[in-house]
């Protein structure tokens, strides 16, 4: 399940898997707050995002973690985003 909007901001229709909505997500809010590990799960309903976060850096995005003063609570947030080259 996609959800229709994160934060205010609606997800674009391009979106149709949990990876384009979590690289999505990183690359809108990059100069905003991380984004919680609960924000993963309770506001984009992806349960699974650490496969997704590692798929993402291998791809070439940095995505850096950041511990909080909550226990169990970790913010993630994206400061680099691969190049994207086109050929035609």
């Amino acid at each position: 399940m996609i959800p229709s909007a994160f934060r205010g901001v609606n997800v674009p229709v391009y979106v149709k898997s949990k990876t384009q909505l979590i690289a999505w997500a990183l690359e809108e809010f990059m100069d905003s707050d991380p984004i919680t590990n609960w924000e993963f799960v309770r506001e984009l309903y992806c349960h699974r995002f650490g496969g997704i976060l590692f798929n993402l850096r291998a791809e070439g995005y940095e995505i850096t973690t950041l511990p909080t003063k909550t226990r169990g609570l970790v913010s993630y947030y994206c400061t680099k985003v691969p190049t994207r080259t086109t050929i035609s």
